[in-house]
Order: C-alpha cells, then sequence, then structure tokens
C-alpha cells in the first residue's frame, strides 16, 4: 500500500495468488483510487473487493476503508503483485457509500503487467453516481460484463499493456485543485452543440458541472470539476472541447439544464484540473453553499440533522414551486414536494413528524397551507381557501410557525367585493385538529409570525398608503384573548425572531432600516440598529448572545450583540458584517454550530441559494 493513512490490514502490496514464486516479483499493478466528489460529504467511506480466479484476495475481501480526514485521502492506492501466471485476470471493484446509499462503483478485469510497474485509475466520479448517472450508467445498471465510465457504460476489461508507468509524484504528491475558489468567476458552457455534446474552446480553461449540492461547495456554488485532456472528462479538439456524452443524452434532455457547464479560466493559482488532482478541502471560514442553483428559495427551518427551504419557482406561472432539504453538513438535496403554487414559509412540526409550508398561489392554484410526512410521501392541505372561508374573505398565507400542538399563521390583506374591506389574518390551529379549534385575529396586512413556548407575535406591515411607518408588531400570551401591541408606527416590519427558551423579548428588523427589540408585555421598543438611508434589512434569526439578520438590498449578512444599548441612548454601535456579496440574501436560521441563510436570487432564475457560515464566527 502506497498511501499513507489506509488502515493497517491494507499497508501492505498484496500478491493476486498465494503459491510460492521462485523468481524476483518484478510486475506490479498500482489500483489508484480517484475522486471528482467531496469527501467525506458526498462519499463517507468506500469497499475495495479484489478478486483472482473468482476467490478473494486477502485481505482485500469487501475491505472497508472510512473516507475523511479521520480515514483514507483520495486518491489512495493499493499495490497487487504479479503472480505464477501472468495472464491471469484479476477483477477489481471499488465501490463507495453514503449513509445508507451506494453512491458509486467501478468495476475493472485486468491483469498485472509482468516486468514493469502500472497505474490503475479507478475513478468514482459524479457522472456515475446512483442518483445523477443516465440509465444505465448507475451501479447494477450496466449489463454483464461492463462498467460505468464517465455516465456511459463500458467493457470493463482493461488491457494493462495500455496502462501508464507508476510514477508516485503522478499519483500521490499532487497538489490539490481548488474547485470551489477556482470556479469563483465562472460563465455558462458557450456554443454548445448537444449532437456532438462539445462546446466552444475559448483560451485555457476548467470545465465543471455545477450541481445544486454534489462536489465542491464553497462560497459561490457547488462544482464537479472535469478531468482535462482525458475520457473520464474532456478533450480539445480544435476550437471545440468535447464534453462526456453522458452529459447530452437524447433521453435525458434535463441533464445539462439541470446541471449546467461552465468554465473558468486557467491561471497560476488554478492550473489545469488533470485525473488524479485531489479536491481540496472547503474553507469552512467562509460562507458555503448547501444547495445551489435554486429557483427563488423563499424560507428556511432547521432540524437537528437537516435544513429545509421553500424553492418559489417561476414565482406568477404555474405551480412549480418545491420545498427541499439538504443535511446540514451538504450533500445531494432532496425534493419532498413539488408542483407546489409559490411555497412562502416553512416550518417543522415540534415531533419532528412533518414539514408544514404556506403556498401563495399562482396558475390557478389556491392559496393553502400544506403538510408532508418525513417518512412518506403523502404531500396533502392541511387548511385551504374552502376550509378558511368561515373566518372570512382574506388574502394569501404568508407567515407560518409551530409550537407544541399548535400551529400559527398569517394572511395578507385580501380582495374584497365592493364596498368590502379584506383585512389581513393572524390565526391558530391545532395541528391534529385544524378544523375543531381554530382562532384568529385580524390584522392589515399580517406578514411574519414566531412562536415560542406561550406566546406568539407577528408582524405587520400596515397600510400600503406611501407612508413610511404605518406597521406594527404584535404579541399575544396563552390565555389572553386581546393582542399586545409592542411596537406601533414600524417601517414596513418584516420578519421577526422569539427566543425559545425564555421568549420574553422579541426582536423584529424593518424593511426602511431598523433592528428593533421590545418586551411581550408591551413595554417600549428599543431600536438597536438604524440606517433609513439604506433600506433593505430582511431576515432576522437569534442564538443566545447575538442577534443576526440580512440586508437584501446591500447582499450583507450581519450581527450584533442581543443586549446592545439603544440608538440615541449611548448606542449606535456597529454591527459586524459576516458576508458580503450575498445575492439577495433573506430569510435567517442559526443553530449551535452555524448561521444559515437563503440567497433569494433573481426572479425566474436559478441563481439562488442555501449558505452555511459555520462557528465560531469572526470576534465581537
Amino acid at each position: 500500500m502506497r498511501a499513507p493513512g489506509w488502515p493497517t490490514a491494507a499497508t501492505a502490496a498484496l500478491a493476486v495468488t498465494q503459491a510460492a514464486c521462485s523468481a524476483p516479483v518484478t510486475g506490479e499493478l498500482i489500483v489508484a483510487i480517484q475522486t471528482d466528489m467531496a469527501v467525506p460529504k458526498d462519499l463517507e467511506h468506500f469497499e475495495l473487493l479484489v478478486l483472482s480466479d473468482g476467490k478473494p484476495v486477502p485481505p482485500l475481501s469487501n475491505a472497508r476503508f472510512l473516507l475523511g480526514p479521520e480515514g483514507v485521502s483520495l486518491p489512495a492506492t493499493q499495490g497487487l503483485t504479479v503472480s505464477e501466471d501472468p495472464g491471469r485476470e484479476i477483477s477489481i471493484r471499488v465501490r463507495a457509500i453514503l449513509p445508507g446509499q451506494r453512491r458509486v462503483e467501478h468495476a475493472v478485469i485486468t491483469t498485472v503487467p509482468e516486468h514493469r510497474v502500472a497505474t490503475l485509475w479507478v475513478p468514482l466520479h459524479f457522472l456515475c453516481s446512483e442518483d445523477e448517472a443516465s440509465p444505465p450508467g448507475a451501479p447494477d445498471r450496466c449489463p454483464e460484463g461492463q462498467t460505468c465510465f464517465a455516465g456511459e457504460c463500458r467493457d470493463h476489461r482493461v488491457s494493462s499493456a495500455h496502462l501508464p508507468d507508476y510514477v508516485e509524484q503522478d499519483v500521490l504528491h499532487r497538489a490539490c485543485f481548488d474547485a470551489a475558489s477556482c470556479f469563483r468567476d465562472v460563465v455558462p458552457a458557450a456554443g454548445l452543440d448537444p449532437v456532438a455534446c462539445t462546446i466552444a474552446a475559448s483560451g485555457d480553461v476548467n470545465v465543471a458541472i455545477a450541481t445544486e449540492g454534489d462536489g465542491a461547495c464553497g462560497a459561490w456554488g457547488c462544482f464537479v470539476p472535469l478531468d482535462a485532456e482525458s475520457d473520464l472528462g474532456w478533450r480539445r479538439s480544435g476550437d471545440r472541447i468535447e464534453l462526456p456524452k453522458a452529459l447530452c443524452l437524447p433521453d435525458e434532455p434535463g441533464r445539462l439544464a439541470g446541471f449546467g457547464v461552465v468554465t473558468s479560466p486557467v491561471t497560476a493559482a488554478c492550473p489545469l484540473k488533470r485525473i488524479g488532482d485531489p479536491i481540496c478541502s472547503v474553507d469552512e471560514r467562509r460562507p458555503v453553499v448547501l444547495a445551489a442553483r435554486q429557483r427563488s428559495p423563499g424560507s428556511l427551518a432547521l432540524s437537528d440533522k437537516a435544513v429545509f427551504w421553500t424553492e418559489q419557482g417561476s414565482l406568477d406561472g404555474p405551480a412549480d414551486g418545491a420545498v427541499k432539504r439538504v443535511p446540514l453538513g451538504g450533500g445531494a438535496p432532496v425534493t419532498l414536494a413539488q408542483r407546489q403554487a409559490v411555497p412562502r414559509q416553512v416550518a417543522l412540526d415540534p415531533a419532528g413528524r412533518r414539514v408544514l409550508w404556506t403556498n401563495r398561489g399562482a396558475g390557478g392554484a389556491m392559496t393553502a397551507l400544506m403538510e408532508r410526512s418525513l417518512e412518506v410521501d403523502d404531500t396533502a392541505p392541511l387548511l385551504d381557501a374552502q376550509r378558511l372561508e368561515p373566518l372570512g374573505p382574506s388574502g394569501a398565507l404568508e407567515g407560518l410557525a409551530a409550537r407544541g400542538a399548535y400551529l400559527f399563521w398569517t394572511q395578507l390583506r385580501g380582495a374584497a367585493a365592493p364596498g368590502h374591506k379584506a383585512l389581513g389574518r393572524v390565526g391558530r390551529a391545532a395541528l391534529d385538529r385544524p378544523m375543531e379549534e381554530m382562532w384568529h385575529a385580524d390584522a392589515v396586512s399580517a406578514y411574519h409570525v414566531a412562536a415560542a413556548n406561550s406566546v406568539v407575535c407577528w408582524t405587520d406591515l400596515g397600510e400600503d398608503d406611501g407612508t413610511d411607518a404605518s406597521g406594527s408588531v404584535s404579541c399575544l400570551k396563552t390565555g389572553a384573548t386581546v393582542p399586545v401591541e409592542v411596537g406601533s408606527r414600524q417601517r414596513k416590519p418584516h420578519s421577526i425572531a422569539l427566543d425559545a427558551k425564555d421568549p420574553t423579548e422579541v426582536f423584529w428588523v424593518s424593511f426602511g432600516g431598523e433592528v428593533v427589540r421590545g418586551a411581550v408585555n408591551g413595554n417600549s421598543p428599543e431600536v438597536i440598529f438604524q440606517d433609513h438611508e439604506n433600506e433593505g434589512l430582511y431576515g432576522i434569526a437569534l442564538d443566545e448572545r447575538w442577534v443576526y439578520w440580512t440586508h437584501r438590498l446591500r447582499g450583507t449578512v450581519s450581527r450584533l450583540p442581543r443586549d446592545a444599548a439603544p440608538v440615541g441612548a449611548g448606542g449606535g454601535e456597529s454591527p459586524l458584517t459576516l458576508a458580503e456579496g450575498q445575492r439577495s440574501p433573506g430569510a435567517i436560521a442559526v443553530d449551535a454550530s452555524a448561521v444559515y441563510w437563503i440567497n433569494e436570487g433573481s426572479p425566474k432564475q436559478a441563481n439562488g441559494a442555501v449558505v452555511r457560515y459555520a462557528k465560531p464566527l469572526p470576534p465581537r
């Protein structure tokens, strides 16, 4: 074994036969395992099986190796020495796995060279992954005698005579390729010819597949770099670049549209990516995209294992929105519900069994409050326009929060019959008996809502009459029947947050340029940050020490101590900017290990994202 860090059971070069050999062993095959995905996010461990004459070669009988900082780094090698019969074929199978999912595998039948040391690259590549490979390229989809190779099924026999000589420096001591940074200034591939599966070549470039969550994810998206001048990646042919055919298969028209192929200039810091170049680890000191290529994501919610969010889709066209989730550490996003009518706010059932969201309505689909079990696919409306009709006329569902056995929602101002005024609404219903226990309070134009322990609070955008300060914030404690106004004359109050453990304080941001701290008992609110010249404050979240918010128009994420002194009373402390250059940052959430937010991106374009910024954050 030539790669440092492999377990002791596989540290020696292994003969493919146990028979004695009187002549010196001169031939050897170096199995070099490599990937274009991120480890351990995309691949947690791999299994290696070597057979000779159909019998396992110990100790490589489904030997299992952990990947990542505590295990094996890729590329990694295993040496196989020549037997007394140089023509004897050996079978090599490498299978990479995520928990509960076989991700990708590659199989080879070959021989060991008799008088030289050769390199056999075994790719664990994205285009052959179980989720993404075009049929029949994924595991178990290739016919007998074939294996997945760059997303296509090909003969699994490889002639060792055509393998390159092994040079340790070229296999194990190569600089890593920083895909997350090198594809910062990407441009969509130009001049796509889907029949020939080529793109225009302009200067020296690296090429990558832009994904939702697979591959190297950094501050600018997620990318799987393709190996240059390789049958596993791309080759230059005159003024064209030949892509893997799997990206252009006619029976998979959504592959290029769903992923996207991008290029980035070759520089001194970003040389040409070649086969075997390891992928650099992600710099967790910067924001990291968890899910890229999203179409107008709207809100997010956290569990102890995953981030959930709504993808609004085209906004005013057909019902093409979705609800998705991704592990907290990143990975391939999973779509929980699709064909939703502009899904807005998302929340989790406190028991951890369901995800809930509001649909604003679009394309003939009416507004509705939806639910889906996290165990089975049973998407259904919990409340819809018909069930809400007895409460009186009101507008589309918007805000959503869950607490204990109840859920709370808001409705915007709605259309009404001539001579009538359809106000907004704040509603409450029992999660398991929504039609039996309903309560509501009128509001001018209720927007976002937060609930914790024994209190629920909401923002009201106020009259849309051109004034800057007609909004309000109200709270209602359990057992009370009349809401308490904790903030009046607010400048378009937007998002709101409560401390889940001790909800005595309520925080909100006003789009007009304020971060406000109030008391749920109705004491005078305090402005702890103010910038009326730069409107656009949007999302807000709390942890034990800090209040975090997003600035949609400036593209920033900031924080300030929760106990900051009020502006004009010895306060006015400058907030710390955590992230800049974000694309319309919106909803934000926080847990013990990280801050998460939505970049809404541009309307009707797939350039939104879900972003994580790992703690510890910069000091105060």
